[in-house]
C-alpha cells in the first residue's frame, strides 16, 4: 500500500483555543430539515410549482373574471388565440373556468386540511396526555366511527345538509380527523414521559400549557407532514364529489365539475376534460411529492 503524502494533511495546533474552536455553525432541527429538503430536487421543484399554483389561485380569477360569461355564438370552440383552452357548450371560456377552479379546489383542500389537523391535534393531544380510561373511551369512539366508510357518511351529510362550499368542507372535516388524532396520540405517548415534561409538572404547569408548549411542538414534524399529505387527498375528494354532482355546483367552477362536464363531450371535444384533469393530476402529484420530501427531511430516522 502506497504511503499518503504529508501535504494532504493539515496539522491541528495543540492548544486549548484551537480545540474549543467551532469550525462549523450548529444547526437547529428546522434548519437541518430545510438543508435536507433543499437537497431533494424533486421536492424543491414541487414546492415552487405549488407556490406558482397558489399565485395563480389568488390572482388568476382577478385577471380573468369572466368565467361565468356566456358566448352563445362561440360554443364548443377548440383552443385558439382568444380562448386559450377553448369554450364549453355555453360558450364560457374554459381557461377562465379552470383558473377559477384552481382557487376553489385549493381553497377547499387547504381549509379542510387545516380544520381537520387542528381538531385532530386537540383530540389526540388530550387523549395521549391524560391516558387511562379517558384515552380508552376516546379511542373507542374513533374505532366506532372508523367502522363506517367515510364516503358513505360524507354522501349522507351532503344529501341532508344544504348545498354549498361551507357544507362540503364541513362534511369532509367530520369524516377525516381521526387519522391525525391517532398520529398525535401516538407521538404524545412516546414523549410525555421525557424529563422536560416532568420538570414542567413539578413547576406547576397546567396540562393545557404542557400540551401546547412542550408536547405538540415536539410532535410538529409528523403533524406538518400529515397536513401536507392531506391537502391533495381533500382536493381529489372534492373533485370526486363534484364529479358526481354532490360537491361544487355549476355555474361555480371546480376541477371536479369541469371534469364532469367534459366527460359528456369527451368524444367530440376532448379538451373539455383534458385541461381540468391535467391541472388536477399535476397539482396533486406535486403536493404528494413535496409531502414525501418533507417527510424525509423531518424524520430523524432518515438521517444518514
Amino acid at each position: 500500500m502506497s504511503s499518503i503524502p504529508k501535504d494532504k494533511f493539515t496539522p491541528v495546533p495543540k492548544d486549548i483555543a484551537s480545540a474549543q474552536k467551532i469550525h462549523r455553525p450548529s444547526l437547529s432541527y428546522w434548519q437541518d430539515a430545510w438543508r435536507r429538503l433543499k437537497l431533494n430536487k424533486v421536492a424543491m421543484f414541487s414546492m415552487w410549482f405549488i407556490a406558482f399554483m397558489a399565485i395563480v389561485a389568488i390572482f388568476g380569477p382577478m385577471l380573468f373574471p369572466d368565467y361565468r360569461d356566456n358566448h352563445l355564438d362561440q360554443t364548443l370552440l377548440g383552443p385558439n388565440s382568444r380562448f386559450w383552452f377553448g369554450t364549453d357548450e355555453l360558450g364560457r371560456d374554459l381557461f377562465a373556468r379552470v383558473i377559477r377552479g384552481t382557487r376553489i379546489s385549493l381553497f377547499i383542500g387547504l381549509t379542510a386540511s387545516l380544520i381537520t389537523t387542528a381538531f385532530g391535534v386537540v383530540y389526540g393531544g388530550i387523549s395521549g396526555y391524560f391516558g387511562g380510561s379517558l384515552d380508552d373511551a376516546m379511542m373507542r369512539f374513533i374505532d366506532i366511527i372508523s367502522t363506517v366508510p367515510d364516503m358513505i357518511i360524507l354522501i349522507l351529510l351532503l344529501v341532508v345538509l344544504p348545498q354549498g362550499i361551507p357544507t362540503l368542507i364541513l362534511a369532509m372535516c367530520l369524516t377525516s380527523w381521526s387519522g391525525i388524532a391517532r398520529i398525535v396520540r401516538g407521538q404524545l405517548l412516546q414523549i410525555k414521559e421525557q424529563d422536560y415534561v416532568l420538570v414542567a409538572r413539578t413547576q406547576g404547569a397546567s396540562a393545557g400549557r404542557i400540551i401546547a408548549k412542550h408536547l405538540i411542538p415536539n410532535a410538529l414534524g409528523p403533524i406538518i407532514v400529515r397536513l401536507t399529505m392531506a391537502v391533495p387527498a381533500f382536493i381529489f375528494e372534492e373533485a370526486f364529489l363534484s364529479f358526481i354532482n354532490l360537491g361544487v355546483r355549476i355555474p361555480e367552477a371546480s376541477w371536479g365539475n369541469l371534469g364532469q362536464s367534459g366527460v359528456q363531450q369527451f368524444q367530440q371535444h376532448p379538451y373539455l376534460l383534458i385541461f381540468p384533469a391535467l391541472f388536477l393530476c399535476i397539482t396533486t402529484l406535486a403536493l404528494n411529492l413535496f409531502g414525501d420530501g418533507l417527510r424525509d427531511a423531518l424524520d430523524p430516522k432518515m438521517r444518514k
